[in-house]
Parts: structure tokens; C-alpha cells; sequence
């Protein structure tokens, strides 16, 4: 009989849920569609469409877990990106703003517990093989350590898991000669919508969260953990739009997720204005 791997930071994927069971379908979509280009002559890499569309769905409902439809559209357009050709970012580093979020943001509601860090710290520098994967390695680095002073009462524990995150994911990218040797060109196009949408994650204050989180104690998503998630991952895709360089292009979906988070929280703030 196995023992099932106990986890404060893992969440299944409830499929009762109706967004769930829609996603998987567009998942499900996004592969046939993938299948029958690829008979067709395209390129394998198509096959990544539902591994996209799955990434950026999950990291809305970590940044912006009031509202599944913004999750939606921007798995759909990160999926259809990449079914229609166009360069795509790291899945690896994007799982890794996904983890980073969930810590700060606490929509599980409950602590890690030392196999979480284990998990985290060693994803962490795994991903750090590329330029995009140490920023998000080590933005996981600093997600550690948010959630740990967010959480009121600090462990020890918890600081060590960040510290060696970071110095393991700058290890792990500086022995695959990730960082540049020189400034990369960047493209303005992408990295002033980049640092613009960083800039109003970073000032506006998101609405205040009438979602829970996982655990059954019935708390409600935390403002000021969802604001400094918000804030954490547009500054780590600000600065991956920075050093990837040319090619930019292929974050141009997770702007989008970005922009999504923006414009659901200023909806949902007109909503809720007294008439």
C-alpha cells in the first residue's frame, strides 16, 4: 500500500471543478490541433501548445485567483502562440514564476513543510540552465524568503532553502553559461509594455480577495501577499523581457497574462465602486 507524499505547497487539480474540466478540454484541443499540423509538415515543437496553455493558466490563478476567465483566455492565447509558430518562452521557467506565486500569494493557505522546501530549492536551481530559468530560479529564491516574512513568524529553515536557491541557481546558470557576455539588444517594443505593466503591479492595490485559500480553516486570500506576488512576478518577467535580448518576442504571452491581471483587478475595483 503506498503512502501518499504529503505537501503544503501541492495542489491536484480538482476536476469537479467546471474551469478545470475547461481547460483540460482546450488542453486536450491544443494537442489534436498540434497533431494534425505537425502530420501536415510543421514543426514538432507545436507540441508544446498545451504545455503553454497550461503553465500560463496556472500562473493567472496564482497572480489573479478572483477570476477564471482571465486564466482562461491567457492559457488560450499562450497556447495558440505557440500553434501558430511563433518563438515561445521556457515552460521550465515559467513552472517556476508559477511556484514563486503560489508561496507569496498563500493560496494554499498553509506553510510549507520541509519537503515543499526540499522540492522547491532543488526545482529551483534545476531550471537555472538558461537565462530565463535563473531568473525565475532565483526569483524563487526571493518567493522563499517573501512567504517566510509574510508568514509573521520566521524559520530558519525557510531563509536557508532561499539562500541556497539563489546561490545554487547562479552556480547552475554560470556553469551553462546562461548570462550574457555582453548587453543583450533589447527590443523596446516588448520591454516598455513589460516595464510599464511591472511598474502598475508594483502601485495599484489589488482588490480585496473574497476567494479562500486551499486549507479548511476558511481564510480568505491575503491583499497584501496577493499585491507582493503580483509585484514579484511582473518584475522577474521585466527582467527576463531585459535579458533575453532579441528575443524577447517569445515572453510576449506572459505580457499578456500580465496585462490580464491588471485589467481584471481594475474591473473588479470599478465593480465594487459605491454608486
Amino acid at each position: 500500500m503506498s503512502m501518499p507524499i504529503r505537501s503544503h505547497l501541492g495542489r491536484p487539480l480538482d476536476i469537479r471543478a467546471p474551469f478545470n474540466v475547461a481547460v483540460l478540454g482546450l488542453m486536450a484541443a491544443a494537442g489534436i490541433t498540434a497533431l494534425v499540423l505537425w502530420l501536415n509538415g510543421s514543426d514538432w515543437s507545436l507540441f508544446f501548445a498545451p504545455v503553454h496553455l497550461f503553465v500560463v493558466w496556472a500562473l493567472l490563478r496564482e497572480i489573479d485567483p478572483e477570476h477564471n476567465w482571465s486564466a482562461i483566455v491567457g492559457g488560450v492565447v499562450a497556447g495558440s502562440w505557440v500553434l501558430v509558430g511563433l518563438p515561445m518562452a521556457s515552460a521550465l521557467a515559467i513552472g517556476g514564476l508559477i511556484v514563486g506565486g503560489r508561496l507569496v500569494t498563500g493560496t494554499t493557505g498553509r506553510r510549507p513543510l520541509a519537503i515543499d522546501l526540499a522540492g522547491a530549492t532543488v526545482f529551483g536551481i534545476a531550471i537555472s540552465f538558461t537565462i530565463e530559468g535563473w531568473i525565475a530560479g532565483f526569483g524563487l529564491a526571493l518567493a522563499l524568503y517573501l512567504d517566510d516574512r509574510l508568514s509573521g513568524e520566521s524559520r530558519g529553515m525557510q531563509v536557508a532553502a532561499a539562500a541556497v536557491t539563489a546561490l545554487g541557481a547562479t552556480v547552475v546558470a554560470t556553469a551553462a553559461r546562461a548570462f550574457p557576455l555582453a548587453l543583450p539588444d533589447v527590443l523596446p517594443q516588448v520591454a516598455i509594455p513589460a516595464g510599464l505593466l511591472s511598474l502598475l503591479l508594483v502601485i495599484r492595490d489589488p482588490a480585496d480577495p473574497t476567494c479562500q485559500v486551499d486549507a479548511r480553516h476558511a481564510a480568505f486570500v491575503r491583499a497584501d501577499r496577493l499585491h507582493a506576488s503580483r509585484a514579484l512576478i511582473g518584475g522577474l518577467v521585466f527582467a527576463m523581457v531585459l535579458l533575453v535580448g532579441a528575443d524577447a518576442n517569445a515572453l510576449v504571452p506572459l505580457l499578456f497574462a500580465l496585462l490580464l491581471a491588471v485589467v481584471s483587478n481594475e474591473l473588479e475595483l470599478l465593480r465594487r465602486r459605491p454608486r
